[in-house]
């Protein structure tokens, strides 16, 4: 998935920034917990107007807290939201300062190609899916959206409290799912060999009902 940003050349002195920060309904590149790949889906409802005037919301660059240009402090600021299908949009005008110029002139030239940002999840599934039983999380809610942060790797979300969130809950689930796969295969082995036992114990009473006989 691609989340982009652009500078809107209104004229040469154009100091507005617009992007897409949150994707719906869209994998995720593959993330990584501790060894355990995974990918994360956001839901519609994980991500709409009524929660994101709730929240203070940052724009960043590279995750960096230090250097923000814009902010929605409760649906108020230079920072604006909006949401349609395809995800969570905003636009920002950025203020005449070192940190706001370095903003434009990194997303001018082609550096700065892309938006994630940060949360805290509140309601997911974690599912297994594919041949490979690869795990996806699926967000449906959060409990905070801090950020979002301009950067040169778009793909969702490079965020450091989302994935250390989960790590736990994902090396669970798969190892959950690993042991189970264990436990039916012993259960298999069991199976198997007392109906070999059976079998055996059957023979031998063919063969001493044929010697009686």
């Amino acid at each position: 998935m691609n989340n982009l940003i652009q500078v809107r050349e209104l004229d040469n002195e154009s100091r507005v920034i617009t992007g897409t920060a949150i994707v719906f309904n869209a994998d995720s590149c593959v993330l990584d917990s501790n060894g355990t790949p995974f990918r994360e889906i956001i839901k519609p409802e994980a991500a709409q107007m009524a929660f994101l005037r709730t929240q203070d919301i940052k724009l960043n660059l590279l995750h960096n807290r230090k250097d923000t240009i814009a902010r929605s402090r409760m649906g108020k600021g230079n920072l604006k939201i909006s949401v349609d299908g395809r995800g969570v949009n905003f636009e920002a005008i950025v203020p005449k300062c070192d940190i706001g110029d370095r903003a434009l002139e990194m997303i001018r030239s082609g550096i700065y190609t892309g938006c994630s940002f940060e949360f805290i999840p509140d309601v997911y599934d974690i599912e297994e899916y594919g041949s490979k039983r690869e795990v996806r999380v699926i967000h449906k809610r959060f409990k905070s959206i801090s950020a979002f942060t301009l950067g040169m790797d778009p793909a969702y979300p490079q965020t450091w409290c989302t994935v250390r969130e989960l790590h736990n809950k994902v090396e669970s689930r798969c190892r959950l799912a690993y042991m189970e796969r264990i436990r039916r295969e012993e259960e298999m082995a069991e199976i198997e060999h007392a109906l070999s036992d059976a079998e055996t114990i059957a023979n031998t009473v063919r063969i001493i009902q044929m010697y009686q006989q």
